[in-house]
């Protein structure tokens, strides 16, 4: 029996209960600060399928709008036309794209801004030999918009020293990148805070800052290849190097 719900721990004297309340309160602010159970890769699925489709499914995001593409290939790689593609958001619900320029294989959408909340993708097709396939219920925990805290659209930074990055973390994204119009693209793990080494971070008196978090996971009933994968950016510009 787990020891938190043995028959004991309910009964208690009332000074027992109050010590135990009180120590419940730095633990609940702790996991708030360090995002708890807030954590998109944990929440990835790499669904099912019949593994005769290669899916390459992109969600790309800023926080004004998002671009959805997904390629469905058979195990040859020959383009699949006419397949059924639908993402799913608990905001958007679930939005068919359509496929641009038959037989592409090709299957693109955008929608207005960046909801919260987890990506679902289904693809249902048939192949030339006239066989249904399909790759059924992938799931990538949705990152979030985030912030960028520092350095401040307009701020002037000094050149030529180690630049420090900090960012919000709405849910703990697998990665980032980080990239300016100087410096990068860098990986960096989702820490919230990253360096910009001083060779970096040249004079420039029109800088741009561009942070992106991803999440990704591999499609079990894919073939080799398939993933889905959501991206969000943010920029912060102009600021100062000088």
């Amino acid at each position: 029996m787990d020891p938190r719900f043995h028959p004991s721990n309910f009964f208690r004297p009332k000074e027992a209960l109050m010590n135990s309340r009180l120590l419940s309160i730095p633990l609940a602010l702790t996991l708030v600060a360090c995002g708890g159970n807030n954590n998109a890769v944990s929440r990835n699925n790499p669904g099912t399928g019949t593994s005769t489709l290669r899916v390459q499914a992109d969600v790309d995001a800023t926080p004004s709008s998002t671009d959805l593409q997904v390629e469905v290939r058979d195990s040859a790689g020959n383009r699949i036309s006419g397949a059924t593609v639908i993402i799913s958001n608990p905001t958007w619900g679930p939005v068919t794209l359509p496929e641009a320029n038959p037989p592409s294989g090709q299957y693109v959408g955008s929608k207005i801004g960046f909801p919260a909340g987890d990506f679902t993708l289904s693809v249902a097709a048939t192949l030339p030999s006239g066989i249904p396939a399909n790759v059924q219920n992938v799931v990538v925990g949705g990152p979030g918009v985030h912030a960028i805290n520092a350095p401040a659209q307009n701020a002037i930074v000094p050149k030529n020293v180690p630049l420090q990055l900090s960012w919000t973390t709405p849910s703990l994204a697998m990665g980032a990148t980080i990239r300016t119009k100087d410096y990068g693209p860098a990986a960096a793990t989702d820490t919230g805070t990253f360096t910009i080494p001083g060779p970096g971070n040249p004079p420039n008196n029109n800088q741009s800052l561009t942070i992106a978090r991803y999440n990704e996971i591999d499609m079990a009933g894919g073939v080799s290849g398939s993933r889905l994968r959501v991206t969000v950016e943010s920029v912060v510009s102009p600021y100062f190097v000088q």
